[in-house]
């Protein structure tokens, strides 16, 4: 029977139903790295959250597909899968809903000041003079209008705010007033009250928000980084928040993870900082194994389309 590598710890009841469900396929978890690579030789599937390198896939010679379980894929060696011709699929639409959620607490928390009010709560400090807004009639630009960019924009026009965005093929959005193409990021970082980055890490967007767009943002703006930490020039960004350029930034990315003990982020006062953690959720697996569930069945069936699948030119 063909091997199904888990190398991610699936909980017992859902592991039980993918062996009922397919009883053709042998599961095997694999939650550390010796049994990891006591398996692979034989593995036709290898299904993975956040980790595949190299060695994994040397290790692999008969491996046809990969099912990642997170949305973004940029931790795989893309070239290698493609010149092996192996298919790639990932849990786009897992962080769909908590993500969104995320970011509009995100321009709430900045809107009403909480993290100055946060700090002078450790301070014992009674202050009412922190200034209040609503995100009400405040315009939203989002970078990145997929899954969870779109279900962001629904969110934020139902909640009264103007929304404005990019997306790789500009198109018609829901909610969206104005949707560009890349060449139009300009515009949003011009226009946006709140700028929402959901970009992920490709060869084109590394470093790709640097000074030319932080310069462009109004004063009284802020910045909000959930996708990658490698598309912004975190340097570019410190210098923004020290000068005042903008009013605030709420990160849960960083250009390195966990971000270091020395990083100027950590002591800047409008700062405020997660760690990595917005695309987390009790829900998450359930919605990876509606995926999961899906391609197998296409998979060991040879009908339909299995869904998600990674361009691997683009890279997501």
């Amino acid at each position: 029977m063909s091997l199904v590598v888990l190398n991610f710890e699936l909980p017992d009841p859902m592991l039980t139903r993918l062996r009922q469900s397919f009883p053709q396929l042998t599961f095997e978890r694999c939650p550390d790295k010796a049994s990891l690579f006591a398996h692979l030789p034989r593995a036709e599937v290898l299904m993975t959250f956040m980790q595949c390198s190299q060695k994994m896939l040397d290790a692999a010679p008969g491996l046809k597909w990969i099912q990642a379980i997170s949305a973004g894929v940029d931790f795989l060696p893309l070239a290698e899968i493609g010149r092996r011709g192996i298919l790639l699929t990932c849990g786009r639409g897992t962080s769909t809903i908590q993500m969104a959620e995320y970011a509009i607490a995100a321009m709430v928390i900045l809107a009403r000041n909480f993290h100055v009010m946060f700090r002078n709560q450790m301070q014992a400090r009674w202050e009412r003079r922190v200034p209040q807004q609503e995100i009400c009639g405040a315009t939203a630009g989002i970078l990145g209008l997929g899954a969870i960019g779109a279900e962001i924009a629904r969110r934020a026009a139902f909640m009264g705010m103007q929304v404005v965005g990019v997306r790789r093929s500009p198109a018609p959005v829901e909610g969206v007033a104005q949707v560009w193409g890349p060449e139009g990021m300009a515009e949003v970082f011009r226009r946006s009250d709140y700028v929402i980055n959901l970009l992920p890490a490709t060869a084109t967007t590394e470093k790709i928000i640097d000074h030319k767009y932080f310069d462009l943002m109004k004063p009284s703006a802020c910045f909000i980084n959930m996708g990658r930490g490698a598309t912004v020039h975190e340097g570019d960004l410190i210098d923004a928040l020290r000068q005042k350029k903008i009013r605030a930034l709420l990160s849960d990315v960083y250009a390195v993870e966990p971000l270091p003990a020395d990083s100027p982020l950590w002591t800047l006062e409008n700062v405020v900082l997660t760690p990595h953690v917005c695309g987390a959720s009790p829900q998450y697996m359930a919605r990876a194994m509606e995926i999961i569930e899906h391609n197998l069945n296409v998979y060991t069936s040879g009908r339909g389309e299995m869904i998600h699948r990674v361009n691997l030119a683009a890279g997501y």
